[in-house]
């Protein structure tokens, strides 16, 4: 079994504009986070951030080597988990909401067996989002992002540009900002709206190699990306970080990531913690094809302003990636 990691965000995808009269939505992406939700093939956990206070928080076992989940997504203003499950990838997906103890567990949408379900998340108005990316030539079909109540009801279409070709929801601003591309093309919104004018490619200044930056991502506010950039030695990567501004300087290297050799070599994981405050780095060891006990995976929470690892963890189990936290 191959286990996934995912920070799930309180301050959640926010696909239209939050307005100011949502007082009871969730909080600023200044908030703390103060979770890490692993998500196993069927199981998802949670520990603090430093790896301690393990939990069991939701289960869609028994495994039958045939059943995963697709997406998991934190839904701030009701205080329940989302996620896309099927029992095989030829059987029908489920889009389940549950209590953050797993109790209360409900089927809001079915989708129809080999449906290619981009991302799912949740907006500051408690809304649960999905997209459906389209089909490819000859029999093209465009792409579409879908908003819903957490109780299923309010099925809509939202009519955004952008979003619906996102496949790293990390891409997309907590706070409703903007969607950067994996090219590196920053598509700034403003009320919902899309201004072109100020919009820009934050990566035209970086190594004309691009092939050399992976694993972009951006904070929540939209206000910084990194980026990990390979440097010709292996197992060794650098963090890079920069604001996210029109002209701003070539990336500084925040953090440079040394991976031992008894962890596979791969790019490391990269997401931000406590809105722009932290970034968390994480790699590990999976025994192919199916894991094994002594499978782990190793967290470090570096600080943005000064590149010091603030804390380090081991979680054990099988390979782990895309983290998420509260």
């Amino acid at each position: 079994m191959k286990k996934a990691l995912f920070y799930l965000a309180i301050a959640s995808l926010s696909f239209l504009a939050c307005s100011k009269s949502d007082d009871n939505g969730p909080s600023s992406s200044t908030d703390v986070s103060t979770t890490v939700f692993y998500t196993d093939t069927f199981n998802i956990y949670s520990t603090d951030l430093k790896g301690g206070n393990r939990k069991l928080v939701v289960s869609e076992g028994p495994y039958t080597g045939n059943n995963y989940f697709r997406g998991t997504a934190y839904v701030a203003k009701s205080k329940k988990m989302a996620y896309l499950y099927t029992e095989a990838y030829n059987k029908p997906f489920f889009l389940r909401t549950c209590n953050l103890d797993g109790t209360d567990k409900k089927t809001i949408k079915t989708f129809a067996a080999y449906t290619n379900v981009g991302i799912i998340k949740a907006t500051a108005e408690g809304k649960i989002i999905y997209t459906l990316p389209g089909q490819a030539y000859p029999n093209q079909t465009a792409s579409k992002v879908f908003s819903m109540n957490v109780d299923g009801t309010g099925e809509t279409e939202v009519i955004v540009p952008f979003y619906a070709g996102i496949s790293n929801p990390e891409l997309i601003s907590a706070d409703g900002k903007g969607v950067l591309s994996e090219q590196g093309y920053f598509a700034l919104m403003v009320n919902g709206v899309f201004d072109e004018r100020n919009s820009f490619n934050l990566l035209l200044n970086e190594d004309k190699d691009q092939t050399k930056i992976r694993n972009l991502t951006m904070a929540r506010d939209a206000s910084k990306a990194a980026f990990i950039q390979t440097t010709g030695v292996d197992r060794k990567y650098e963090v890079r970080i920069k604001d996210v501004k029109k002209d701003a300087p070539v990336a500084t290297v925040l953090y440079t990531v040394n991976i031992n050799t008894e962890a596979n070599d791969g790019t490391p994981g990269l997401t931000f913690v406590n809105g722009s405050k932290n970034i968390l780095v994480s790699y590990g060891k999976f025994t192919s094809p199916k894991g094994s006990a002594n499978d782990y995976t190793y967290c470090e929470l570096i600080d943005t302003s000064n590149g010091k690892v603030v804390q380090s963890w081991k979680f054990m189990g099988d390979d782990i990636y895309r983290p998420f936290t509260d």
